[in-house]
């Protein structure tokens, strides 16, 4: 079994404001996420279209991937994530962005 963890970033951003997101993302919080103890790989997915109404604020998925449950916990209570949460916070304060984290399991 694998476990996912998701995060759902949510903002109202203009083109510009969408290429600094992403390359703040891709150059500053991935790298550091990649770092993980037992992380097993890191995928930032841009929407291409959305469907929902809802969700038309929704800019990015950002997914990182374990071998279990315990594996994301020892990961989630590293020193590593404390530096993705700082790295994070920058971003999220710079664009008021909302963040959605959910784990799903892959059998």
């Amino acid at each position: 079994m694998t476990i996912i963890r998701t995060a759902f970033f949510e903002a109202d951003l203009n083109n510009e404001e969408k290429i600094d997101f992403y390359n703040y993302m891709e150059k500053e919080v991935a790298p550091i996420i990649r770092t993980f103890p037992g992380n097993k790989g890191v995928v930032l997915s841009k929407p291409e279209f959305i469907e929902s109404e809802r969700h038309q604020n929704v800019i990015l998925m950002m997914q990182h991937s374990y071998e279990d449950k315990n594996a994301m916990e020892q990961a989630l209570n590293s020193q590593q994530r404390i530096a993705s949460m700082n790295a994070t916070k920058i971003i999220v304060e710079k664009y008021n962005l909302r963040v959605h984290h959910m784990n799903f399991m892959v059998e």
